[in-house]
């Protein structure tokens, strides 16, 4: 998975089954435990611990590869101490075991996860609370007060100390000593931008409901009058015209940091969602700027696909969009996945930029990521370019992570047959040497062939 900047984020990930066993151990002793650091309007509140801070310094501390490196004995302590539960406890710790031998990480993309790191990480919390300082925490990032440098410098060691108490390391690029005033200048710099991009105040307070939310998440929209819900559009329609020419700008001077187009950036996530319904589509060149600068955002920009792929009079566009994003260079394994699931979802289309995308998607079947070729023998059977062979050659490396998948493309593929009353599926003997496996095997297939 990509991070907000560069570079790649590995991710644990584990069975259908192994999922939901770790769901359910976590969620029962989860009353006892941390409340999610994520959860309302905690980013909005961490922000506003930072800009109404009466301090002169905000430290900020951001834990490296959080995720990646807790220590399973170190947070089975954690989790005994605080559930008094400590069957459960073992039980949680030796789940994480299994899945990371060195007996550290934790799965990512799972509340359950997110519910240990958030215990975790407020062990710092509290330690840094001990002595006597003002701490906000939204996931391992990190706000704390401080009333001069000397203070802002002390508290930084503090952290890194407890941070490797608990076999943890701080981001030494994200974790520094910042004026108060630089938080109320950067606020101040929203509100200048919403008083430029937004014409009246009800859509300023939209826009704050709508980008406040969360740091991590890309936004979700709110109910709007027809009326607000026009201008809002009009002025995302703004945002992006003029975000494409500081864009062009910034290619052309590849040396000047212009700030103005990274500000902007930043928004073009809430114009995607405020203009995903509208009439006129989003040009192509807007969504491969974006996802090229900003690899994370590839999933909005496939969300505004998925959204508009019922729209036939769309679909080469959607499809030359989707060929754009195959030839934009190396794609991670997340990227391969989004757009996989795109292909899965779009209709069929008698195009070039279709066939390409089939040739593509024919590929990723041998990924060396089984996720990535389970998704695409998905993608693949929705159209009928699953064959006996390539199922073989994906059954003989699958794991439980992803064989139920498998087994719902080969029952996709024998339903989208079945529709279009057309033969040429696979072989009686290879459904049943993998239906007749266990019931999850089975189920997974019959629910492939009702898709």
């Amino acid at each position: 998975m990509p991070k907000n900047k560069f570079g790649q984020r590995p991710i644990i990930l584990t069975s259908l089954t192994s999922r939901i066993i770790y769901q359910a151990l976590v969620s029962s002793v989860a009353d006892s435990m941390e409340p999610n650091s994520r959860g309302g309007e905690g980013w909005v509140q961490h922000e506003t611990f930072a800009e109404e801070s009466p301090s002169e310094f905000i430290v900020e501390v951001d834990i490296a590869a959080c995720y990646e490196f807790i220590d399973h004995e170190r947070l089975r302590q954690e989790l005994v101490a605080r559930t008094l539960n400590v069957e459960v406890a073992r039980s949680i710790t030796d789940f994480l075991g299994e899945c990371s031998p060195n007996k550290r990480g934790l799965p990512q993309l799972t509340s359950a996860s997110d519910t240990l790191g958030d215990l975790y990480l407020s062990v710092i919390q509290r330690q840094l609370m001990r002595q006597g300082l003002e701490v906000s925490r939204y996931a391992d990032d990190f706000l704390i007060r401080a009333k001069n440098w000397e203070q802002a410098n002390e508290t930084i060691e503090y952290a890194a100390e407890f941070a490797r108490d608990l076999g943890l390391i701080l981001s030494y690029e994200k974790t520094r000593a910042v004026r108060s005033s630089t938080f109320k200048k950067k606020a101040e710099s929203q509100r200048q931008l919403q008083r430029q991009y937004f014409d009246s105040e009800r859509e300023r307070m939209t826009f704050f409901h709508l980008v406040g939310g969360d740091r991590y998440g890309d936004v979700s929209l709110v109910e709007l009058l027809p009326s607000d819900a026009e201008t809002l559009k009009a002025s995302m329609r703004r945002v992006i015209t003029h975000w494409q020419g500081e864009t062009r700008e910034a290619e052309a001077n590849p040396d000047i940091e212009f700030t103005l187009e990274s500000s902007l950036r930043r928004m073009l996530p809430l114009a995607i969602s405020v203009l995903q319904e509208d009439s006129k589509r989003i040009p192509t060149k807007v969504f491969t700027s974006l996802a090229f600068r900003e690899p994370v955002r590839l999933e909005r920009v496939c969300q505004y696909v998925l959204a508009r792929a019922h729209r036939a009079e769309e679909r080469s566009e959607s499809w030359g969009l989707v060929k754009s994003l195959t030839d934009s260079g190396r794609l991670s394994p997340w990227a391969r996945l989004w757009i996989l699931h795109v292909v899965s979802e779009l209709p069929e289309a008698d195009t070039s930029a279709f066939r390409e995308v089939m040739r593509w998607v024919t590929r990723q079947l041998s990924d060396r990521h089984e996720t990535v070729r389970a998704q695409a023998a998905w993608a693949a059977a929705k159209f009928r370019n699953l064959n006996e062979n390539q199922v073989l050659e994906l059954l003989r490396y699958a794991t439980p992570v992803t064989q139920p998948g498998i087994a719902a493309a080969m029952g996709r593929k024998a339903g989208v047959l079945a529709a279009a009353q057309r033969g040429g599926g696979l072989s009686n003997t290879l459904i049943k040497s993998v239906t007749s496996e266990n019931t999850l095997l089975k189920e997974s297939y019959e629910w492939g062939e009702r898709i």
